[in-house]
């Protein structure tokens, strides 16, 4: 009798980190195209009546597009493999790149953003990659986690570079088929080289949800978690997305804002590592306080900021929790829910989050075009992050703060 012997790389194995790798390079290529409006928003307003609002919603809609298109990704991943999405996803960002960028209606723009960009586009990499790549690993699972975490503000980090470049010479259209070829055609190739976890292959066994051990409604859990990653990101949208716009109207030249831009990035990558960490150490709800609070400092910051050290200062302050929050749910659901967690529950609580982001992105600039002004707007960014808080510690003290000391590093 002959023993067939299976060969497919395994758990923790340098395949798995490879695929991780190549997984954060896609999540950089994918996210690209959102944070063109945030670069080139005056250049894009310019075309549409002086109307910030247009860049903003198009922005708005890429988000919310991506947030939905995640669910529905993740559960094509979970019956097919994580190389659909990406196939998919490599041929619609190339087109939507041109179709954004062709129509001279904000109408163009608005459905190359929600459609081939988010929906089919962005939304591909994201949620596909981080589920897969849990079950690649199992000793150094939160490193890769954190590597996959940190894949949107490389990609933010990244793109607004390259845009600042090209859009002196080529402008905002032709920049944006730029990056639709790119990112597009590498997307593609990147696709045949992500495959399928073990654990993915042996999904049959797995045991069904286990909710014995909540100490409330899972319906109640997933709404509080829902609406609270909507209010922090609606938050943490509005000086993002304004950033550039915002530095030109106190006097300090495009430049200046992408430079903030990339400093919030580049503190949001060392601190979703260092509050991973840290939530091994006192639990992922402490710490997802813990940045909701360090969001109330930036944004009542914000307010008041007049010069571009106090720009640059708050940037800082304000990259601390950009991802890391976000990334704290995630782990408060696997700590409330156990392993054997439903895969679409952390898909609805970032569909949540993206909207934040997209509504927050819109309402900046519909408040600075109502007020001229972008104080109001960051004031009613603070307000959305007050009540994050306010959530937040809700939950902390409805499951009871003894079991969320005692029981993480389990």
């Amino acid at each position: 009798m002959t023993t067939v012997v299976d060969r497919r790389p395994g758990v923790d194995s340098a395949y798995a980190w490879r695929v991780a790798f190549v997984s954060t390079f896609c999540i950089v290529l994918g996210g690209g195209a959102i944070y063109l409006p945030v670069v080139a928003l005056k250049e894009i307003a310019s075309e549409f009546g002086d109307r910030r609002a247009v860049p903003s919603m198009a922005y708005m809609l890429g988000f919310f597009a991506m947030g939905v298109g995640g669910v529905f990704m993740g559960w094509l991943a979970d019956r097919t493999s994580p190389r659909v999405p990406l196939l998919i996803a490599g041929v619609s960002i190339l087109a939507g790149g041109w179709l954004a960028s062709r129509g001279t209606s904000e109408w163009a723009l608005y459905l190359g953003y929600m459609i081939p960009l988010g929906f089919l586009g962005n939304s591909a990499t994201f949620t596909p990659a981080m589920n897969n790549i849990q079950g690649w690993f199992d000793r150094r699972r939160s490193t890769a986690v954190s590597l996959i975490s940190v894949g949107p503000a490389l990609s933010g980090f990244t793109w607004p570079q390259v845009y600042r470049w090209l859009l002196p010479e080529h402008g905002w259209r032709e920049t944006l088929i730029i990056y639709g070829v790119t990112a597009g055609v590498l997307l593609f190739l990147c696709a045949f080289y992500v495959r399928p976890s073990p654990v993915a292959r042996a999904k049959a066994a797995r045991p069904a949800e286990d909710l014995s051990g909540l100490r409330t409604s899972s319906l109640s859990l997933m709404a509080v978690l829902s609406a609270a990653s909507f209010c922090c990101c609606a938050a943490m949208a509005v000086p993002f997305v304004h950033m550039v716009a915002f530095c030109g109207d106190l006097g300090l030249s495009p430049g200046r804002g992408s430079e903030a831009i990339a400093l919030i990035l580049l503190t949001a990558v060392a601190a979703t590592f260092a509050m991973g960490r840290l939530s091994d150490r006192i639990g992922p709800l402490q710490v997802s306080i813990l940045c909701s609070a360090i969001q109330v400092v930036s944004l009542t910051g914000y307010v008041f900021v007049q010069s571009l050290a106090g720009v640059y200062t708050l940037s800082r302050i304000h990259g601390i929790p950009y991802i890391a929050i976000v990334q704290g749910y995630a782990l408060i659901l696997r700590r409330l829910y156990g392993p054997t967690i439903a895969g679409w529950r952390l898909g609805v609580v970032m569909l949540f989050a993206m909207a934040g982001m997209a509504v927050g992105g819109w309402m900046g600039g519909a408040v600075f075009d109502a007020t001229l002004s972008y104080r109001p707007a960051f004031q009613l960014a603070l307000a959305f992050d007050l009540l994050n808080l306010m959530l937040l510690g809700a939950l902390y003290f409805r499951q009871g703060r003894v079991r969320w000391l005692t029981t993480f590093g389990r």
